[in-house]
């Protein structure tokens, strides 16, 4: 993994992007620069890319994404819980690419599995013009989820039948 960079034109894209999808460079950090302005004042920011991602995986293990590179926008942090909304690119299973968008919240199962996403949207993408069309849509998605709230992990965890911090 390398970053977190502030923006995602310091990212090198060229470098992690399979070719078919590298025209969609420059749509992608100008969606990302309008992104990164409506993160909260406390949130901070960042962008990760994963190099040794950037040759499509030989096999795909259930439940074990190959990440190109990511985002959260973190909108509640009191610690031990926290309520993140996050972005992606991925490898899928035919080896085209993944935009995905979710809401993840902290886990307080009897058996702590570090997060859960409660709420996720996926866009698999053939193409750079599909690529940039769904990076947009998985950036608007994630501006509404900031923009409509709620803004507290425990809402959310109870809309997702989650046990709670109070109840684990």
């Amino acid at each position: 993994m390398a970053g977190p960079v502030p923006s995602l034109a310091s990212v090198p894209l060229i470098e992690v992007l399979p070719e078919r999808y590298r025209t969609a460079v420059r749509d992608l950090c100008r969606t990302a620069d309008d992104l990164d302005s409506h993160r909260p004042p406390t949130d901070r920011g960042g962008w990760h890319w994963y190099p040794a991602n950037a040759v499509p995986p030989s096999r795909h293990d259930r439940g074990i994404s190959h990440l190109l590179l990511d985002t959260a926008v973190t909108v509640h942090d009191a610690g031990v819980d926290w309520l993140e909304l996050t972005l992606d690119i991925a490898w899928s299973p035919a080896s085209n690419l993944v935009v995905s968008a979710a809401v993840e919240v902290a886990c307080w199962c009897a058996q702590d599995h570090n997060m859960h996403p409660v709420r996720e949207a996926q866009w698999e993408v053939a193409t750079a013009g599909e690529l940039v069309e769904a990076f947009a849509a998985a950036a608007a998605t994630v501006r509404g989820w900031l923009s409509t709230g709620p803004h507290d992990p425990y809402t959310w965890r109870r809309q997702a039948g989650l046990p709670d911090a109070s109840i684990s």
